[in-house]
């Protein structure tokens, strides 16, 4: 039976992991072994190592969380999309999780309501892009920005920000980055209210220099700190 405790009833739960060269060919091949054979052929089609490692750390870390929140043996997790792509575990409908990764940082979000998380390398970045994805709003505050760092740091904010939200919302690119509007309230970001009429609150963490992490869920009770994990943990 599926047991969830209860200090974790509405409680988020963060985990992250770092692919690094120190990772083992073994451990790799370990956890591939514990992939579904549809998973083994789609991430064998990786040319790049680096994008085969994410994605067996990406599916192994999924198990991990599944694991900790419900006590299931890994080979009793069974993870399957709905009609827009978003994962989920098959046969139970009280359980949230969502995957992003980028660089070298693969995390994870877990909870019993809807949940998305999303990481992202900083890098340069085309302006126009704001202009053409986001909300008015949003670009008329990237473009008050006193500086060009100041402006990419924002931009990676409202980035992984917005992803996260459709990714707890489960539509994947059917809605619109502008369709919603982030703003902040007291240093904050204030929560979206979804379609349903439900706020979707934000909660950001710092991972490494060079990277933005946002989390967005149904429920506002974020961690303190997230929990980092190696390949040999998982």
């Amino acid at each position: 039976m599926d047991t969830v405790h209860i200090d974790q009833t509405n409680a988020i739960e963060i985990y992250v992991i770092k692919n690094s060269a120190s990772i083992s060919d073994e451990t790799f091949r370990l956890l591939f072994r514990t992939l579904s054979p549809d998973r083994q052929a789609y991430v064998s089609k990786f040319r790049r190592a680096s994008d085969y490692q994410r994605s067996v750390l990406g599916d192994a870390l999924v198990k991990r969380m599944i694991q900790d929140r419900l006590g299931r043996e890994k080979t009793d997790i069974e993870i399957i999309k709905n009609a827009y792509g978003k994962p989920y575990l098959k046969n139970y409908d009280h359980l949230h999780f969502n995957v992003s990764h980028s660089g070298d940082w693969i995390v994870g979000a877990v909870g019993n309501k809807p949940v998305g998380i999303d990481v992202e390398k900083i890098g340069t970045v085309n302006m126009d892009i704001a202009k053409r994805f986001f909300h008015p709003t949003e670009y008329n505050a990237l473009m008050a920005c006193c500086c060009i760092s100041a402006q990419l740091s924002l931009f990676y904010d409202l980035w992984t920000l917005k992803e996260s939200y459709i990714k707890a919302v489960g539509k994947g690119l059917s809605l619109p980055l502008d369709s919603f509007v982030l703003v902040q309230q007291d240093g904050e970001w204030a929560p979206v209210i979804g379609e349903n009429g439900e706020p979707h609150y934000f909660k950001q963490y710092v991972l490494e220099e060079g990277y933005k992490l946002s989390v967005c869920g149904i429920s506002p009770h974020f961690p303190m700190n997230i929990q980092f994990v190696t390949a040999e943990e998982l």
